[in-house]
């Protein structure tokens, strides 16, 4: 018998005594079922395992939230995690590849296929996670335990000075993914995730760093840019802890309130985003972008009028603004305001 535990996830019972099956006639023996995301999620709160094959298309929650979800868990970032459904169309590479998945598999099952990935599993955690940088982050978290913060601030400058290798990953899987190359593209975008997690957890120990040595504004930028790639990888929870600290250090950023309204406005709180807009507006009355998102924000809320009004005044502020441009002329047609 194989090594390796494994969670299967799909609410077609028979999808799942397929794929079971297919998993003890390769020679795999552990395992368990879950026929909702969100069983899946409970489980492995108190389990750990060694590969989760999620479908894509359930209830209530989705494999690909619930990927998202397990993601943002460290003990889960590197684990295998393949995402199942009849056809993947290249915006769901895209979606997936960027929410760290592992590989596609893809509905009828091809037992030999399925076997190929499976048996590389061990392959895919010892190439898991860029050990070089990884390496790097630990040495400089080890350095401020041990209360060298000037050596850290060296290390961590080492590790961000490669910073742009994400991006590069990042357009490479895109390249792949119109070139319809779905598994080199999942590579790429899996590189780039895990580059990106790196530098978050890197940017947040500096921004630390340089709180405790007094210096108020490197601070900022650092925890800035770590809240900034949670935002773009909406983890918004890890992005409202640092943007809570920004706010301390510096209650007049106005990249602090409109980022807040911004995962507001994810969570479906909008009044919670209107308050956090309006601050940020009150800080900077002439930053055309806050009148949009504000105006957004009222088109969400289903008030065109009140939308158009802020609208307005980010072509006031910027006459050139063609988003905001194009919003009034719909809003004006009567084409948006039931959006």
């Amino acid at each position: 018998m194989k090594k390796g535990s494994f969670l299967l996830v799909s609410d077609n019972g028979v999808a799942l005594r397929e794929l079971t099956d297919i998993l003890r006639y390769c020679g795999f023996g552990e395992m368990r079922e879950c026929n909702s995301a969100s069983d899946a999620w409970a489980v492995l709160s108190v389990q750990a395992f060694d590969c989760v094959l999620s479908s894509w298309e359930m209830p209530d929650m989705s494999g690909l939230a619930l990927l998202r979800i397990v993601r943002q868990d460290d003990r889960y970032f590197n684990v295998p995690f393949f995402l199942i459904d009849a056809a993947f169309t290249k915006l769901k590479v895209i979606q997936a590849g960027k929410a760290g998945v592992t590989g596609l598999i893809v509905q009828p099952f091809d037992v030999n296929n399925l076997r190929g990935k499976l048996e590389s599993l061990q392959t895919l955690v010892d190439a898991a996670a860029p050990l070089e940088a990884e390496s790097t982050l630990n040495k400089g978290l080890e350095l401020i335990e041990s209360g060298n913060l000037d050596d850290a601030l060296t290390v961590f400058q080492q590790l961000i000075e490669e910073e742009e290798s994400a991006e590069v990953y990042y357009n490479i899987g895109y390249i792949k993914t119109a070139q319809a190359q779905y598994g080199e593209a999942i590579e790429a975008f899996r590189k780039a995730t895990q580059l990106d997690r790196l530098y978050a957890k890197a940017f947040k120990a500096m921004g630390r760093v340089y709180q405790t040595l007094g210096k108020a504004q490197d601070a900022e930028k650092y925890l800035q840019k770590a809240a900034d790639i949670y935002m773009s990888k909406e983890k918004d929870e890890d992005a409202e802890q640092i943007l809570t600290e920004i706010q301390e250090i510096n209650p007049e950023t106005i990249n602090v309130y409109n980022s807040l309204g911004v995962i507001c406005r994810r969570r479906g709180d909008f009044i919670g985003a209107l308050k956090h807009y309006s601050r940020a507006l009150k800080i900077h009355p002439n930053e055309p972008h806050i009148y949009y998102n504000i105006g957004k924000l009222y088109i969400y809320m289903k008030e065109p009028q009140k939308a158009k009004t802020y609208f307005e005044g980010a072509v006031r502020i910027k006459p050139t603004f063609q988003d905001a441009k194009d919003i009034i002329k719909s809003i004006e047609l009567g084409t948006l305001g039931n959006k």
